[in-house]
């Protein structure tokens, strides 16, 4: 008996911690990633979007806390679906940047393929 009461806590405490995940996943909500490549410290000449790899040129960014990017740095943003208002700001490295995003931003195009 003992050890099936066990069971039923044990069983019970893993669903309410999965229904928990769950409840956080939703609440988070779907997220947009950019890269970009920036033209001055506040604006970034180029970002594309990593799912429709739709160009967006010229995008003022806003000042935040431990972003603080230069002119040639590459960038990488995230924002909610529903919002325009980017949500995490980093910079990354060039190699950091997905190849088919990179060939965006540079305006380049692949020849015989």
């Amino acid at each position: 008996m003992k050890g099936k009461g066990l069971a039923i806590t044990l069983s019970a405490i893993m669903i309410i911690v999965c229904i928990i995940f769950v409840i956080i996943m939703f609440a988070s909500g779907q997220k947009e990633t950019y890269y970009g490549y920036m033209k001055d410290d506040t604006t970034a000449e180029k970002i594309v979007s990593e799912e429709t790899h739709k160009v967006t040129k010229d995008v003022k960014l806003p000042s935040e806390s431990g972003f603080s990017p230069k002119k040639g740095d590459f960038v990488k943003l995230s924002k909610s679906k529903d919002d325009d208002k980017f949500t995490k700001m980093k910079v990354v490295k060039h190699d950091d940047v997905p190849h088919g995003l990179m060939m965006k931003i540079h305006k380049m195009h692949m020849n015989g393929m």
